[in-house]
C-alpha cells in the first residue's frame, strides 16, 4: 500500500480587500510603467532580480474617521522602492525619473476599487543603501490611502433599507411628499 504524496505549496491569500487592492495596484504599476522590468508587492529579494524594479508594500495602518456603514476605515501608508542598477549612465537621475512617473500614477488614484479614497501626500526621496542592494540605486515613494473594510451594515433594525428619505428645502414638508427620494436613487 503506498501512501498519497501531498503538495505542501504556500496556502492562496484569504480573500480581502487587500487582496483585490494590491492586485489592482501591480496590474496598474505594470501598465502604466512598462520601462520597469519587475514590479512586485512583499517581494523576497532574490540575486538575478530583473532590473529596473519596483517593489512596494503596506508598510503601516493607522485608525481613520469611521464611515458609520458598518465598515473600519483605515489609513494605510504604502512605500514603494524603485531600484536601477548602479552601473548604468546616470543611474540616480534614472531612479529619480522612474519615481515622478509613479508619482505622476498615484496622482488621485482608485485603483479601479470602490472601497478606496484617493492616494494622497505622496512623497518621494532617495532611498537609504541596503548591503544586500548595493549594485542598486534606488528612489522610494511612500503614499497614504484610505481603505474601508468589510461589508456595509444597515444598523437601524427598527427602520428597514428604503424607509429614508430626503428632501431639499424648499420642496420638503407636507404637500412635497412627491419630492422625497431615498438615498440609493440619489447616487
Amino acid at each position: 500500500m503506498s501512501e498519497q504524496q501531498t503538495s505542501f505549496s504556500e496556502p492562496a491569500p484569504v480573500p480581502s480587500e487587500l487582496t483585490v487592492l494590491h492586485d489592482a495596484m501591480t496590474a496598474a504599476m505594470k501598465a502604466a510603467l512598462p520601462q520597469i522590468e519587475h514590479v512586485e508587492a512583499y517581494p523576497v529579494l532574490k540575486e538575478g532580480m530583473k532590473l529596473p524594479a519596483l517593489l512596494y508594500a503596506m508598510t503601516g495602518v493607522a485608525p481613520a474617521t469611521k464611515p458609520g456603514d458598518g465598515r473600519l476605515c483605515v489609513k494605510a501608508t504604502f512605500e514603494a522602492c524603485i531600484l536601477v542598477e548602479s552601473k548604468r549612465k546616470m543611474a540616480p537621475l534614472q531612479a529619480a525619473i522612474l519615481a515622478a512617473k509613479l508619482m505622476q500614477l498615484l496622482d488621485e488614484q482608485y485603483w479601479n476599487v470602490d472601497f478606496v479614497d484617493q492616494v494622497r501626500d505622496v512623497q518621494a526621496m532617495p532611498s537609504e543603501i541596503i548591503p544586500e542592494l548595493a549594485r542598486c540605486t534606488g528612489w522610494s515613494v511612500l503614499w497614504h490611502q484610505d481603505i474601508y473594510l468589510g461589508d456595509t451594515a444597515w444598523p437601524w433594525e427598527n427602520e428597514p433599507p428604503g424607509s429614508l428619505l430626503f428632501a431639499f428645502d424648499p420642496d420638503t414638508g407636507p404637500g412635497n411628499e412627491q419630492h422625497y427620494q431615498a438615498p440609493e436613487a440619489m447616487a
